[in-house]
Formats: C-alpha cells, structure tokens, sequence
C-alpha cells in the first residue's frame, strides 16, 4: 500500500483520539528534491518485516514510510466533510484531503464540519475552502452533506451507503485500475448489543464490496448472528477476502488491548476451552465505588445511585445506561470473544464445524442494580469477597452432533481473594483462556482510556498498510 486514503464512518471520541494518535505518530516527509516548494506530507513508519528474516540480529523490524491523508468524516452529529469525490486534485498534480487538526478544533469547539476543512495541495499553495462540499446530490462524483442531526433515520443510512460507493470502486463512470477514492474504512459508531449489528454490519460490507479495508471497533457485527443462521462476522470476512480487503476490529472488545491478535499470531492451532473475565469496565467500576477505599472494598463507599451518576459524569455509561448495568454489553462481548476465537482458523474450513455458539437471548444475564452497600458490607465481612460481573463460557460436546457447543452466562459473582478478578477496580477489565496446550492466559487491561480505543484502531491500520498491497 503505498498510501493511505481513510474515510472515518463517526467522529466521536474514539476516531478522534485516533486522529490525536496518527498526527502524534506521523513524521512530515520532506518534499521531492525537483520540487522543494511542493508542502511536506505526513506519513507513518509501517513494518515491512521482523525478526531474523529482516537481516542481522532480528533486533530491529525494516520498515517504510507511507503517507496518510483523510479523504472524508462522516458523522451524524458533527457534519460531513469530504474531498472532491473525482479526486481531481490528483490529476492537477496536487492532492486533496481533510485538514485533521482543522476538523479536530470545529468539533470540539461545537460546530460541525463542512467544507471549510477541505484543503487543496496544489504542488505549490495550499487553500481551504468548499471543494467537493455542498455540490448537488444529483452530481454522483460529488459529495454529500447532511445537517447536523443526531437522530437516525433510514434516510440516513442510505445516503451514507450511497457515500460508500462513491469513495469506493463502485463510483460510477469510476475509471477502471484507478484507485479508490479511499482505501481504509475506520468505523466507530454507536451500537445496541440488543439490535441486529445495523447499520454498522450493512456499512462494513458495503465498504468492503466497494474495495476498501475496514477497520472497526464496533462489536455488534462480531456478536449478532443472521436470520439466515450464519453469524454476521463470518459473512464480512467471507466478503473481505472475495473483494481482495481485509475486516480488522482489534478495539471491538477491552478497548484495543490485542486479545484477538493474541489469540490468531500467538496460540497457532489452539483450541479454545473457557472463557472467563469482566468485560464491562463500567459496572466493576460502580462496585468498587461502592466498595469504598478501606482496605479495598469494605462496604464504606456510595450507594448505586451516587456511584452510578459518578461513572455517567466520566463518561463511560451508555446512552441507555441498562446496556451497561444489565448485562448486555458484557454478554455481546463474550459472544464476540466466543465467535471469532473458536471459528475457523482459515478460510477453507468447513462452515458447518464451527463450534454452536448461543445467541444473545440464550445468554442469562444478570444485573447489578439491586446490590446494595449491605450487600457489600455482608460479602466483605465473609471471608473479604466481592462482587463483580463475570462473563463465562465454557465448551461442551453435544452427543448427537459432531459440533460442541458453548455454554455462556454473565453472573454476578462472588469471589474471594483468590481470584485473579478480584483485585480488579476502577474501568478494569480483564479475561482468561484455558486451551487445550496451555493453563489458563489472562489478560488485564488496566483503567482504559480513548488512548487505549485509539491504539487498537491504529494497530488495525498499521496491519492493514503492513500486509495489504491495495
């Protein structure tokens, strides 16, 4: 990939650390020696190869530079901004993008992003002003605006499908061999773990049909199974690997700490038997709020109401604040976690000896909402324990089919201090294997941040540049 054209689907906190993070990384490229006026570019160092096959003692990986740009943001509460969608600026000599640090200050200043972030390299100057924005809908090369508009209509979604096309190969009049408008989809918007994984399942697969790589935190489409019987994540992947793209979604669970990297570069033909951990950073951080800091969770803290209005002030509840304290954010993580690390390990496996994974009805839930600081106190005075939300699965051979099956709950438990989730506090989350070769592999993820979302999104970039020749 020789460089990279992102299109951002949200501009929420999470793509706009990841923004923060790309300029952080970025080094400016100086300009061609024939043409010391033209303006310098960023570009990220991306790995090229690693360990002894790279020469020498394998201490250090080879690597490249390549020059990123932001060719379009669609957001539903902050605006649209895109480039020229014929790319024009190419064929002048120069090259059209989003202004990032631009675009960082209109939203977070509280107006949307419009054509004012759109700026031109014409080898020489560089000028903002509305290219490509605001240009009539009829006009398929051109771009598309919508006001800004928190709500979500179906209208909606299919004007950002229709967008897709456009930064995609399936433009019209798109000339053939030319390259995408884009060529990285980051997506980042909200999802119900109780709905269907839409609209993000539907734009996923458009940008991969259109010939773009997808890079996404959004777990819905790994938790949802379809109508049809087939898990929806299993369907996106078929479609990269047909379109010649990749799907990548490293943040989608425990906020870009690389558990499904772990799982596919580091445990090569393990089989996965159990699962278990806190996967929901806000309900661990309501207990141990109402734990209280006294010898670490004696009781002493705030009731439910107060630690629960405390954890909405930080911002890490859900708009529908029962997603969180129900259960259903954790269970949609387990049964991403369940579909993705025991499906097939390539792509000619057999469908049909995927190990049966419950749906989110068949996952019983558990809330946290009746426990009370007397609870608290009772559990604490038995033996120091405390309670958490736990997540669990475990595999189990069915008699009368050749395919095991899962069982999976999230319980509220009681754990003494033995545990490895006890010490947990605060947003932390954390999750334990145990496979058929190894004892049990626990991963920590110590009070995450947006840094933390971010990193995972970048990480799915750098893999996408390092692998992808398109």
């Amino acid at each position: 990939m020789e460089e990279l054209r992102i299109a951002f689907l949200g501009f929420g906190s999470a793509n706009r650390a990841l923004v923060r993070m790309l300029l952080e990384k970025s080094e400016p490229s100086p300009p061609p020696e024939d043409d010391p006026d033209r303006c310098a570019r960023r570009v990220l160092r991306i790995p090229i190869a690693a360990g002894p096959s790279a020469g020498g003692d394998g201490a250090a990986a080879a690597a490249r530079t390549v020059p990123w740009r932001i060719v379009c943001i669609v957001t539903r509460r902050h605006g649209r901004a895109c480039v020229p969608l014929d790319d024009g600026a190419t064929d002048a000599g120069g090259r059209c993008e989003v202004d990032a640090e631009a675009a960082l200050r209109r939203v977070e200043s509280g107006r949307i992003l419009d054509g004012s972030v759109v700026v031109v390299d014409y080898r020489h100057r560089r000028r903002g002003g509305a290219i490509g924005v605001g240009v009539d809908a009829a006009d398929r090369e051109g771009a598309i605006v919508v006001a800004d508009d928190a709500r979500t209509t179906d209208a909606d979604d299919d004007e950002t499908l229709r967008l897709i096309d456009l930064l995609g190969r399936r433009r019209p009049n798109a000339i053939p061999g030319r390259p995408t408008i884009a060529n990285i989809v980051v997506e980042a918007i909200p999802s119900d773990p109780r709905r269907d994984g839409e609209p993000a399942s539907s734009f996923i697969a458009r940008a991969l049909m259109s010939g773009m790589h997808v890079c996404s935190a959004n777990k819905g489409p790994l938790a949802h199974r379809r109508d049809d019987g087939e898990e929806t994540y299993w369907k996106l992947q078929r479609l990269a690997r047909e379109c010649n793209a990749t799907y990548q979604h490293e943040s989608s669970v425990m906020d870009g700490v690389p558990v499904f990297s772990l799982w596919k570069y580091a445990l090569p033909r393990a089989r996965l038997l159990s699962i278990r951990g806190c996967l929901n950073g806000t309900t661990t951080m309501i207990l141990s709020r109402m734990e209280g800091d006294r010898e670490g969770g004696s009781g002493d803290g705030e009731q439910f109401h107060e630690a629960l209005l405390a954890a909405r002030r930080m911002g890490i509840v859900e708009t529908d604040e029962s997603l969180d304290i129900d259960g259903y954010d954790a269970a949609a993580k387990l049964r991403a976690l369940l579909v993705v690390l025991s499906g097939p390990r390539g792509p000619t496996c057999d469908a049909t000896t995927r190990t049966i994974v419950p749906t989110m009805d068949e996952i019983p839930r558990d809330s946290i909402r009746d426990v009370t600081r007397e609870d608290i106190r009772r559990a604490y005075a038995d033996g120091r324990r405390k309670y958490r939300l736990v997540a669990s699965a475990r595999l189990v051979d069915v008699p009368s089919s050749i395919r095991p099956r899962w069982e999976a709950s999230v319980r509220l438990k009681l754990l003494p201090p033995s545990d490895p989730l006890y010490n947990l506090t605060g947003t932390d989350s954390s999750v334990q294997f145990c496979t058929d070769v190894l004892g049990p592999v626990t991963v920590v993820s110590s009070n995450p941040t947006l840094v933390d979302t971010a990193y995972g999104l970048f990480s799915d970039i750098v893999r996408v540049a390092s692998e992808s020749s398109n």
